[in-house]
């Protein structure tokens, strides 16, 4: 009888082995504004970010200890957990201590002002073309590098920059980015031949950016091209061929918004109104989608701490609230390290998603990563 129930045993596990499933997924916003200026961006923040962790250690900590604690109060489905959460947040308070770290510059009293001008002092802003480079040290720092990936051709700046960039996105999708599936936003200098000949790769352009989707072909298969989301995303369904499954994914580059907290014009419109519809409309394109995994993986352009991301709490979404949550990019404007790209999942099965650490691409390095945004990833199982 022993030897019996010992062999039900094992094949119950087997079963469950072999029944259960999951792939890995991750989301990368890669810089694709104009003249490579989120890559400058990234360079000069490089030096600053390690300047102000140096001279702002407890306020940096801080900064992310809240972002934290927030993403917990909204994700959370265990009201033990919540509320021990929402305790923490009033007994520390969060709320004051949040307001005053991220204070808009322009206050005289901001601990962000000097940083702003700082950050200015090196590069120029984003609206203003040609982008320059100001500091010395980061210009070195910049024109070395580009001379080591295109080895002394005779390239003028765009164009090594072009260049560099295109051999450096070949490498990290071949050799640190070994995921399933990508979503992939700003995505303007990025062709199918950048990704290794297993994945097929999906791109739409719009008047803003171009977006896309690349998935392991000899995993997944396209069955429904669902295509292009108000110019700001694009969404697929794939047929999971391990386990029939029906999978729909959608790439979001969501319209961006003071972060941390709405602001109204003089009329009253929120400043995340537009953004809000985008991811409302992402929503609402797989509700009305037969699936039994809805993902979406985007930049938000918010942090855990701005109402947007109730939209998607709201629609069922869970996304991973504890683990791996570093930041994927610096504000511009507050120069603070923040976390606004998101990995989301919706689905009936019994499934998990917990996020996976990218550790190989750093956040504002130039020799690892070509974009100003550091990849996320998860992995799902069901």
């Amino acid at each position: 009888m022993k030897i019996i129930n010992t062999f039900v045993a094992c094949l119950i596990l087997k079963i469950s082995v072999i029944t259960g499933a999951e792939f890995t997924i991750a989301t990368y916003n890669c810089g694709g504004l104009t003249q490579h200026y989120d890559y400058l961006r990234a360079a000069s923040m490089e030096k600053l970010m390690q300047e102000r962790y140096t001279a702002e250690p407890e306020y940096m900590s801080l900064n992310e200890k809240i972002q934290k604690i927030a993403l917990k109060i909204l994700f959370s489905n265990d009201p033990i957990e919540k509320k021990l959460a929402q305790k923490e947040w009033d007994q520390k308070n969060y709320d004051h201590h949040f307001k005053f770290l991220t204070e808009i510059p322009t206050k005289k009293d901001s601990i962000n002002k000097i940083w702003n001008e700082k950050s200015e002092s090196i590069i120029t802003s984003y609206k203003v073309r040609p982008v320059i480079i100001h500091d010395e040290k980061v210009n070195q720092m910049l024109d070395g590098h580009l001379d080591d990936l295109n080895k002394g051709k005779d390239l003028d700046r765009q164009e090594q920059l072009q260049e560099a960039r295109k051999i450096m996105a070949k490498r990290i999708f071949a050799d640190h980015l070994n995921f399933d599936i990508f979503c992939l936003q700003e995505g303007d200098y990025l062709d199918p031949s950048l990704f290794p000949d297993t994945y097929e790769v999906l791109f739409t352009e719009s008047s803003h950016s171009k977006n896309g989707i690349a998935w392991n072909k000899e995993r997944f298969e396209l069955i429904n091209p669902l295509g292009d989301i108000l110019g700001r995303a694009i969404a697929v369904q794939l047929l999971d061929k391990e386990t029939g499954k029906i999978i729909s994914i959608a790439s979001g580059h969501i319209t961006g918004c003071n972060p941390y907290r709405i602001e109204k014009n003089a009329s009253g419109i929120p400043d995340s109104a537009k953004g809000d519809n985008e991811l409302q409309a992402i929503v609402n394109l797989f509700d009305n989608q037969e699936t039994d995994l809805a993902i979406i993986g985007m930049d938000s352009n918010v942090t855990s701490l701005h109402p947007r991301l109730n939209i998607l709490k709201d629609g069922g979404y869970q996304l991973d609230y504890e683990n791996y949550l570093e930041p994927t990019c610096t504000n511009p404007y507050q120069v603070l390290n923040t976390r606004i790209d998101w990995i989301c999942l919706k689905t009936s099965l019994n499934a998990t998603i917990i996020n996976i650490p990218v550790p190989s691409v750093g956040l504002n390095n130039i020799r690892t990563n070509i974009s100003d945004h550091k990849p996320v990833a998860a992995k799902i199982s069901y």
